[in-house]
């Protein structure tokens, strides 16, 4: 069964660093995360709203990624405030229909 994830976090940095201090030190390694189907990272400056969308293959997936050294790395960096992060099982069927896997 697949499993998505949602974070939502705020970010205390200029939209002009969001790239080089946010995006580029993370998004190579995260995209061979094994199980990893997607990421979808979201970004509204404006608002000060910051999300990412996780699509994984499946449930151990996730939480092999979720005890990784990895995520701890980006959950320590001082920029990154109230991060919160759901977890719940993909509804295939009606995903299927609207192509959201």
């Amino acid at each position: 069964m697949r499993y998505a994830q949602i974070f939502r976090y705020v970010l205390d940095m200029e939209a002009s660093e969001y790239q080089a201090k946010f995006v580029d030190p993370y998004a190579e390694a995260i995209s061979k995360v094994p199980g990893l189907i997607r990421k979808t990272w979201m970004a509204d400056f404006d608002n000060g709203e910051f999300a990412s969308f996780y699509l994984w293959e499946d449930k151990g997936s996730m939480e092999s990624f979720m005890a990784s050294s990895a995520i701890a790395t980006v959950a320590a960096e001082p920029f990154l405030k109230d991060l919160v992060i759901t977890a719940i099982p993909v509804a295939e069927d009606a995903s299927a229909i609207t192509r959201g896997i």
